[in-house]
């Protein structure tokens, strides 16, 4: 049965970015340890995910230059990231208000840089995932103080 609330959207969200985060923390480890790849390829395969693109290309070139310890401390990170994404979004679409508000604290943590990133670099994408986040504190921000979540 589908979720009939309004933070399911928001839930859906932060869980997509949780599936994409963690693809990229597992990419990481890719490099770290080729034997992984026998283990992301069927997960790969499973998404329809074309990884000989051109960018995907590019992209693999960079990261194949850093050294090993950069590409685990940027995998530990992105999976630690992944996982509280992921509880985010099965918190909001539980609608806890612990939750909300953990969503718009790290969510507010976080838009400094993603700020950054997008002055610095500009980028559709960049700018609507920043412009998401902003809805997305402000909607709850809003919620929490007009009501409380169960």
């Amino acid at each position: 049965m589908p979720h009939q609330t309004s933070l399911a959207p928001i839930a859906l969200f932060k869980l997509l970015k949780g599936l994409l985060v963690l693809l990229a923390g597992t990419g990481f480890l890719r490099w770290i340890d080729p034997e992984i790849d026998t283990v992301l390829s069927p997960v790969l395969d499973g998404l329809h995910l074309n990884i000989h693109t051109r960018l995907l290309h590019a992209l693999a070139i960079r990261i194949d230059s850093l050294p090993r310890h950069s590409l685990f401390l940027m995998s530990l990170v992105s999976l630690g990231y992944a996982a509280l994404l992921f509880v985010e979004g099965f918190g909001l679409w539980g609608e806890t208000s612990w939750a909300a508000y953990l969503t718009v604290i790290f969510t507010c943590i976080l838009l400094p840089g993603e700020f950054h990133a997008v002055v610095r670099d500009w980028s559709m994408s960049g700018s609507a995932v920043l412009a998401v986040n902003i809805a997305i504190v402000g909607y709850l921000v809003r919620r929490l103080a007009e009501e409380t979540l169960r």
